[in-house]
């Protein structure tokens, strides 16, 4: 996987891994797999340009790089380790960091996007702007399925996603995910040739939704205490 970041910078990437890694230690390394040099580990601090989260949950770690620089230029690797054998490599990452230093002019990724976390409500819609420069394919991918080529359907949610091209400023391929549902909840994937940036969608819960489990909690409650009191014979 290729990626593009501007100087100055900042980037998170999802690991996934399998449920069978759940309690191992996951890290981040830069450089040849050989020669890789810890970046991160989720057992130990070592530093705070670089930071690794591990969501046990969904079985996914995330590594955000910040305040990047040229010298971040390189190959990473996000990666499991074995104590008594060797580590699992799950994917590697080539990260190319462009731009000028001290200029106003600084040239901007082939492909990124303004946030990398959007938030939809479940029903509703989350709209994602991917900006790019290059040539090649476009898609929109996510984790353990098919990538949808400009239109079509993404896991089994038929007409929910929508991809178009608009080249009126920048070119852009919008994305946009209609009828959330909670398990819509995860990280993505925007492609454009052979560079690509990951996007988390967060689904929040309806609010009728959460009124009407009040509710349900609600009565509940009151049939408890009714049963309670109610007099005897």
């Amino acid at each position: 996987i290729y990626l593009d970041v501007q100087i100055g910078g900042s980037i998170t990437i999802p690991c996934h891994y399998d449920q069978k890694y759940i309690h191992y230690v996951k890290y981040w390394c830069k450089g040849f797999w050989d020669f890789c040099k810890y970046a991160a580990r989720t057992d130990k601090t070592m530093g705070t340009k670089t930071s690794i989260s591990d969501d046990l949950i969904r079985r996914v770690f995330t590594v955000t790089m910040t305040d990047l620089t040229p010298a971040d230029s390189d190959y990473y690797w996000c990666a499991v380790e074995i104590n008594k054998g060797p580590d699992i490599r799950i994917q590697r990452f080539y990260l190319s960091v462009t731009g000028k230093i001290h200029t106003h002019l600084a040239s901007a990724p082939r492909l990124y996007v303004e946030q990398q976390q959007v938030t939809g409500v479940e029903g509703g819609s989350a709209t994602v702007c991917c900006y790019y420069s290059n040539t090649g394919d476009v898609a929109w991918c996510r984790v353990g399925v098919p990538c949808v080529w400009y239109s079509g359907t993404l896991d089994g949610a038929l007409g929910r996603l929508n991809l178009a091209m608009d080249a009126k400023n920048r070119k852009v391929l919008t994305v946009t995910m209609s009828d959330l549902k909670m398990e819509d909840a995860g990280w993505y994937w925007c492609s454009v040739g052979d560079l690509q940036i990951p996007v988390q969608i967060t689904v929040k819960p309806h609010s009728g939704r959460k009124q009407k489990k009040y509710h349900q909690r609600l009565s509940l409650t009151l049939l408890f205490f009714t049963l309670i009191i109610q007099p005897k014979g």
